[in-house]
């Protein structure tokens, strides 16, 4: 295939952090951040992938070169979004991404199109409606966006009962979690006795993308 008929992913930004969530906290990773996503939430805390102007349709190609440019040397990357499911031919970017030895994780709604390839490292499933069983069992770790509701949501320790490796985060208010969202997660964690686990928006306390 040439390279002009190669597909194009709808990006809208590619830049190297540090992993400020659950389980690869302090981790230094190149983010490919897909434009889009099928869900509107309102207390979503990146809204540059719903912004036209962010929009940028790059072949598997460019992805790849961005990602060394940003970050020459490091080979640990993070398809998120918006949501990566919904980018057509996302096993070929996967893929290309393999092949050239990076370590791909990627983090998902669950929504937007097939189960993640299995080339994928490791899937972050952030779950915001109801799913199939089939993708919770794909999850390496699965993380659930609380709110400051007061109550114990049931299917939370219902789903850490079957999986071992489950996170409450607090949303965010800004770009700083609500203190009433904390105190909630803070109170289901201790409440788990072991079978949840604390998830802090850590970038954000270090003023880091």
């Amino acid at each position: 295939m040439s390279r002009d008929a190669a597909p194009l992913y709808a990006i809208c930004e590619i830049f190297v952090s540090i992993q400020g969530e659950a389980s690869w906290t302090g981790r230094p990773m190149i983010f490919i951040r897909a434009w889009g996503c099928p869900l509107s939430c309102s207390w979503c805390d990146e809204p540059l992938h719903r912004d036209p102007a962010a929009r940028r349709m790059m072949s598997g190609d460019e992805i790849l070169d961005a990602v060394r440019q940003v970050a020459p040397g490091l080979f640990s990357v993070v398809l998120t979004g918006g949501e990566p499911l919904a980018l057509p031919g996302l096993s070929g970017l996967v893929a290309r991404l393999k092949e050239a030895g990076y370590w791909v994780a990627m983090e998902s709604s669950g929504l937007g199109g097939a189960l993640p390839d299995p080339m994928v490292d490791w899937l972050t499933l952030s779950p915001k409606t109801p799913l199939s069983e089939a993708i919770y069992q794909s999850a390496s770790e699965i993380k659930y966006v609380v709110g400051g509701e007061a109550g114990f949501p049931s299917h939370i320790l219902e789903r850490a009962e079957r999986h071992d490796n489950v996170w409450v985060q607090p949303r965010a208010m800004g770009d700083r979690p609500d203190p009433k969202a904390v105190a909630h997660c803070v109170e289901m964690t201790l409440r788990a006795k072991g079978r949840l686990r604390l998830s802090l928006q850590t970038h954000k306390y270090i003023g880091v993308r």
